[in-house]
């Protein structure tokens, strides 16, 4: 099997005047050769070829500190190419100095933390999981402005870095739960990268750093705001939205992202027969009168989404989404992509109009799809339906879940019994 050499040295160069020149990792393989440069660059008498090392020829402490780095650095990097260099003889093909160099790029740039994040979302993407890698994208983008243009490598992420991003949210005013979402998505993908062999496995940065999400008031309607609001005469998009709000509670409450992507094949006579997109788990869903006759409303004939939510909108009018023409994995990859760009953006105009209704009814908190949700399991509750039943209908893989939906009912429930029981 052919030997492959692997050396730092100083890319001495004549045609400069600088008397400093860039650290290289030389790559010899079959007579062939690749360089690797480094960030750190070094005066002749401050490298010694015969041992491969940067030497300190100041005798100060801070000059001391930079050559350690340096050679920690070439040690970490010659390790890496040899495991690289390993794994493409596990191969068993043939290979060349220059494909040690791309493989060990690919993997080097994957060492920080916004080239692996932006990995990781693309991957998502490809596996059609388009909420899960916007979440990726919006925490990356959050951590970037924490890090204000400095280039963190995954094995920088420790304690004291993890404490300062925690620090830097609160200080940005976002609440706990968003803190606590940053931060868990940040430990996700650094977890996740501890497994590829991109940060050091002995490392815990996010050990003892609370990560728990604190549980936020539950807005279920009472029954008479609820009807109200299924009484309210609207008209145009707020009909729309309230109808959705509705619908959504007709069916088990149905989460508004199942209801933007239900396609008209879904529906089977009176039945909805469709998979989550949170879990994939498949729902049948028996279609009661006030359900059919919000579908019926709304569907539109040139579409095949049950639904208009899916819809480009323009100053002349509305256009739905059509169904997919492209044959090619990238052209339904794209398709796919387009939808979810849809889909975020109607639901932020469906939720805009919620809130405007909210304050038109002079309701005390704003509607939303969510509170639907919890309408249907509150309202189950206190009819005396079993958790297991509720939890089944909400799609819940746990009635661990299901309870903190119902908390805040059982909380009322308890102040009442206490009001029975010290009225005098």
């Amino acid at each position: 099997m052919p030997k492959t050499s692997i050396k730092p040295m100083l890319n001495l160069r004549k045609d400069t005047s600088s008397e400093y020149f860039t650290l290289v990792i030389q790559i010899l393989r079959l007579r062939k050769r690749s360089l690797i440069f480094t960030p750190y660059r070094l005066r002749p008498e401050e490298f010694d070829a015969r041992l491969g090392a940067a030497v300190n020829r100041r005798r100060t402490r801070e000059h001391a500190a930079f050559i350690d780095t340096v050679n920690r650095y070439i040690a970490h990097r010659i390790a890496d190419l040899r495991r690289v260099v390993a794994d493409l003889e596990r191969e068993g093909k043939p290979f060349e100095a220059a494909d040690i160099a791309a493989l060990f790029c690919q993997r080097d740039s994957n060492r920080y933390v916004s080239s692996y994040f932006k990995a990781r979302i693309e991957e998502l993407r490809r596996e059609g999981k388009y909420g899960t890698a916007y979440s990726l994208a919006t925490t990356l983008t959050t951590f970037e402005h924490f890090a204000a243009g400095k280039p963190y490598q995954l094995d920088e992420i420790d304690r004291p870095t993890v404490l300062a991003f925690r620090h830097y949210l609160v200080r940005e005013g976002l609440k706990p739960n968003t803190v606590s979402f940053y931060l868990c998505k940040l430990r996700a993908v650094y977890n996740r990268s501890v497994l590829e062999g991109y940060a050091p496995k002995e490392a815990e940065p996010f050990a003892g750093i609370p990560l728990r999400i604190e549980k936020t008031r539950k807005l279920a309607l009472d029954d008479a705001t609820l009807r109200r609001v299924a009484a309210a005469e609207l008209a145009g998009e707020a009909a729309v939205a309230r109808d959705l709000f509705l619908l959504s509670f007709y069916c088990r409450g149905m989460s508004f992202v199942d209801m933007a992507y239900l396609r008209k094949s879904d529906i089977q006579g009176d039945t909805l027969r469709y998979r989550r997109r949170k879990t994939g788990q498949l729902f049948t869903v028996r279609l009661l009168p006030e359900a059919q006759a919000i579908l019926d409303r709304h569907i539109a004939p040139e579409s095949p989404f049950a639904l208009p939510i899916l819809l480009h909108r323009h100053d002349e009018g509305h256009t739905p989404a059509g169904p997919c023409r492209g044959t090619t994995p990238d052209e339904r990859s794209r398709y796919e992509q387009e939808l979810y760009a849809l889909y975020q953006q109607n639901r932020t105009f469906y939720l805009g109009l919620l809130r405007t209704l909210s304050r038109h009814m002079a309701l005390e908190n704003n509607l939303s799809f969510n509170m639907a949700r919890h309408t249907w399991a509150s309202r189950a509750r206190r009819k005396g339906i079993a958790m297991s039943i509720i939890s089944e209908g909400l799609g819940h893989t746990t009635e661990k879940t299901t309870r903190i939906y119902l908390d805040e009912i059982d909380a009322r429930q308890i102040d009442e019994a206490n009001r029975i029981i010290t009225a005098l």
